[in-house]
């Protein structure tokens, strides 16, 4: 491998220096990196509603193991205050061959159904997504493998379950939550985000209505429980959501509200798992611009210390100086962005516990479609 990790013993002082600089590595190679991607997408034939049109995009990069290239896995999660806290909203593998100057970002389903192995090698299928919560619970799952226990536990098991479903080997993980996230753009005094798509959403929830009546009564909540099922059934109970509404353009947004706009799920116009894929583009590409007019990397300040404590990553010095003295500028390379959807390599489904799923054509737990895709054969 390219990069080698080598666990050895740091102050604290150097454990901050190190997530704040490969945070800050990740915010402005990704968010450099989608701006060309961005501009790829808008000279080209296009169609969100033709995600599976690989042709619409960049070709899919083949992806070898080399020595020049390594691997990192982006996980975006509640944290808490939030319903399924540890569930990871967002999970992205990023591939970057520092010698070609090219970087692969895939982007994986958080509704993918997959084996995990939750009790030392026996494994039990849940949603990827899951991943992440179950390798930081060693109380509810106090048998795994001791790889996926302890402080890295949750990264580990969400490293191996997106290893499996790619056919990539993935060195690193760095995960942020939702609050960090808040927070360090309110630090930032706010961002311009260039939303692409005006959209409303009637249904986004309100935090803490989760379990609201809305004044319906005992035996209406029954008949509703008879007649409905998952989101249709959470509907009924309006006063659990608030209307999103946002403008086409540059809108000035702040911590709350940019996450409101990256968790939007419910639009008619733009909504669905995709559409919010893009708008996490959109966020970082803000969030890259603002440190950039910011100068972020030259200060020390409370911005830093947020930004350290917002973010989780078994990313050690001596990989992230490699990472650093290797990488070269961000501009040189170019951006190829996977999606695998119900269009090109999976099927929905549902779980024998009525859970909504996607799994690969092939059929349960069987990947090498998914990895043949993305490999470009």
């Amino acid at each position: 491998m390219f990069l080698k990790k080598v666990k050895t013993r740091i102050s604290q002082m150097d454990k901050g220096v190190i997530k704040l600089a490969a945070s800050l590595f990740v915010i402005f190679f990704i968010g450099i990196g989608l701006s060309f991607l961005f501009f790829r997408l808008s000279t080209s034939s296009y169609d969100p509603k033709e995600s599976g049109n690989k042709k619409a995009t960049l070709p899919p990069t083949p992806i070898v193991d080399t020595p020049d290239t390594f691997n990192v896995l982006l996980l975006g999660y509640g944290g808490a205050g939030h319903s399924g806290g540890g569930l990871t909203d967002s999970i992205t593998l990023a591939n970057v061959d520092t010698k070609e100057k090219k970087v692969a970002l895939v982007s994986i389903p958080r509704d993918l159904w997959i084996a995990l192995p939750v009790d030392y090698d026996n494994k039990q299928n849940y949603k990827i997504n899951a991943a992440y919560a179950i390798g930081g619970d060693d109380n509810k799952y106090p048998n795994k493998k001791p790889v996926y226990r302890g402080e890295d536990g949750d990264g580990e098991l969400a490293k191996y379950a997106a290893s499996i479903v790619t056919g990539i080997e993935v060195d690193y993980y760095l995960s942020v939550d939702f609050a960090g996230l808040v927070d360090a753009i309110d630090l930032l005094k706010g961002i311009e985000v260039d939303v692409k798509h005006p959209f409303d959403d009637y249904f986004y929830p309100v935090k803490g209505l989760e379990n609201e009546t809305c004044g319906i009564s005992n035996e209406d909540i029954t008949d509703f429980h008879q007649k409905y099922s998952g989101f249709q059934l959470e509907k009924q109970f309006e006063c659990r959501y608030e209307h999103l509404h946002f403008e086409k353009g540059t809108q000035q947004m702040d911590g709350e509200t940019a996450l409101k706009f990256v968790r939007s799920r419910h639009s008619d116009q733009y909504g669905g798992d995709f559409a919010r894929s893009e708008r996490q583009h959109e966020i970082l590409i803000a969030i890259k611009d603002k440190l950039i007019t910011l100068d972020a990397i030259s200060q020390t300040s409370t911005l830093f210390n947020k930004l350290v404590g917002s973010v989780h990553t078994d990313i050690d010095k001596d990989a992230l100086r490699d990472m650093l003295t290797v990488f070269g500028s961000p501009g040189e390379y170019t951006v190829a962005h996977i999606y695998l959807t119900e269009d090109n390599v999976f099927y929905s489904s549902t779980s024998s516990g009525g859970q909504y799923i996607l799994v690969p054509r092939e059929g349960v737990n069987s990947w090498d479609g998914v990895h043949k895709y993305i490999s470009g054969n």
